[in-house]
Parts: structure tokens; sequence; C-alpha cells
């Protein structure tokens, strides 16, 4: 806790700590928590067994790992995006249609979520894991959708989070971003140019309410060699907006 932060409690972000050194790691016996963490056996075992009474964990022998409880946790929050149905349909279209990986991503607290993902026949692989965050200025959905929000949030936005370079390509300057979510508005869809990994270029749309209200955005990614300038525009820039247009109207007909 510091005096320019808000008032957190230890306890709970040692045990969130836990929950993600496992979610990453895989499962952990008490003296590699211990170890990891710098705190006593005892200590560690106390938060390993307090987890796994609330279901947060389950132990497997002498290990601790992920209870399926999340899968639960997962569908029920799955349940609660109204437009989550929609986006999946045509995602999974997207990446039929295209051979490649398609995304359908949302804002929240000023970073990009994944929320679902398609892969076509021909598609990459990807590090990027469902509920993984990004940083929205060097990925085509995040920068479809701040292109669109109103300039005092995304100046929250980037005051919270920063510019971070992700490779040599990213935009890092607050000037320069600025002018290229101007253009991103006019032209109806952002590129990912190689900004989070090298060799990897994504097209991106916003998904707006009726009001102009960000909803999410969606994204057909693969390597650089096939998504060319111009296979963006004769065909995934098309795609991708009848993509968005359908999800858009059908959101605001359910809503």
């Amino acid at each position: 806790m510091t005096d320019d932060g808000p008032r957190t409690i230890k306890a709970v972000e040692r045990a969130a700590a836990i929950i993600d050194a496992i979610e990453n790691g895989g499962p952990v016996g008490v003296s590699e928590l211990a170890t990891e963490l710098g705190v006593s056996k005892g200590t560690a075992h106390t938060y390993l067994s307090t987890l796994t009474r609330e279901r947060l964990l389950a132990k497997s022998g002498e290990e601790y790992r992920l209870s399926l409880q999340y899968l639960s946790l997962a569908e029920r929050l799955k349940s609660r995006i109204d437009i989550y149905d929609l986006a999946k349909n045509e995602v999974d279209k997207l990446a039929a249609e295209t051979g490649e990986r398609a995304q359908f991503a949302m804002l929240e607290d000023g970073l990009v979520a994944n929320v679902y993902r398609a892969e076509g026949e021909d598609a990459i692989r990807t590090t990027v894991t469902i509920g993984q965050y990004d940083y929205p200025h060097y990925i085509a959905v995040g920068k479809a959708m701040i292109a669109h929000l109103p300039e005092d949030r995304l100046a929250e936005i980037v005051e919270e989070t920063g510019l971070p370079a992700r490779t040599d390509r990213t935009i890092t300057d607050r000037e320069e971003l600025e002018a290229h979510l101007a253009t991103i508005r006019e032209r109806g869809y952002a590129v990912d140019d190689e900004e989070r990994a090298r060799g990897v270029r994504c097209v991106g749309a916003p998904l707006l309410d009726d009001a102009g209200g960000v909803l999410g955005a969606i994204s057909i990614s693969g390597p650089a060699q096939r998504m060319t300038d111009d296979r963006i525009e004769s065909e995934l820039r098309n795609l991708l907006l009848r993509s968005a247009n359908v999800i858009e109207v059908n959101a605001e007909l359910s809503g």
C-alpha cells in the first residue's frame, strides 16, 4: 500500500499472486510456492488451504492446481456479455472464410481483454490466451476501440498505462498516436503493422452501439507476408466491416 495509491489488502494481493502463479506455471507444492513468494512454508500452506476450502484451488497429491470452478465462472461471465454469441458467430465465420485467426476483444480498465478466438485452417499459432490483457495502442482491436473513445477517456488511459513499446514498430509518441487514431476513424478500421509481434499483421474494426459507444472490436490476424495491404483493401476489410455491421445491427435489435 502506498500513500499515493488506493488502499489495498495485503492478504488479498497475496492470494491473487498465488492464483496467478498457479495459472501461469501450473500445479505447485507448498515448498515451491513458499520459495517463489518469499514466505514461510506455514504461511504458504495456510493460503493454499484457505483457497482450497473456498474451491478456488484443488489439491492433487502434494500439489495444488486451479479448481474446475473456473469453468463455471467463465461460462457465467460469457453469458453476461450481451454481444458474446453475436461476436462468436461472426468471428467463427471470419476464421473459416479467411483461413486466418479471428478475435473478439473488449476494453476493461484501459486494457484490451481477449474474449474469444477462432482459428482458420491456415492460422498461425499464438501465445495470446483468452482472458489475457494487452495494451490497446499496439494491437488492431485496441486501436479500433480507443479511436472512438471520448478525448478525456483516451487521455486517462494514456496517462494510466503509458505507451510502452512492444516492438520497434510500436507507436510510443502521444501526438503520433492521436494522428493515427484520426486516420482509423476516417477509414473505419485499424491495422497492427507488426506492432505487437514481428512478422504478424492484424486488421481490426470497432463494434459501436447506436450512440457511438464502444462495445468491443473484432479482428483478423496472420503472417505479414499474407496480410498485405492489397489483401486488406481488396478482401479482409470488407469481410471485417460486414461482420462488425452484423453484430452491431443485431445487438441494437436485441437491446
